[in-house]
């Protein structure tokens, strides 16, 4: 079952930023898939803040380090779409 998984998300994610990056493909279908791989980034990120937020209750260092984790990786992937976006 993991490997499934995983081939299926590498199989997804490699796919997706191959096909954002091709001039050959046309640009609708460019950006369609830079949203497909940025609503898949949100959701970990979201994953982290929200386990950071449960977890504030029992370890409050732990919590604090997951929600900076969780900004810190939000931040850069918006940088990161921002510079991609501007190339297409």
């Amino acid at each position: 079952m993991k490997y499934l998984v995983e081939f299926l998300l590498e199989l997804v994610l490699e796919g997706s930023i191959e096909v954002s990056k091709s001039p050959k493909i046309r640009k609708p279908i460019r950006r369609l898939f830079l949203i497909i791989i940025a609503l898949f980034f949100l959701f970990t990120i979201g994953i982290i803040l929200f386990t950071g937020i449960l977890v504030i209750k029992e370890n409050q260092i732990l919590g604090f380090l997951l929600l900076l984790l969780g900004f810190l990786i939000l931040t850069l992937s918006i940088i990161k779409f921002k510079e991609m976006w501007k190339k297409k």
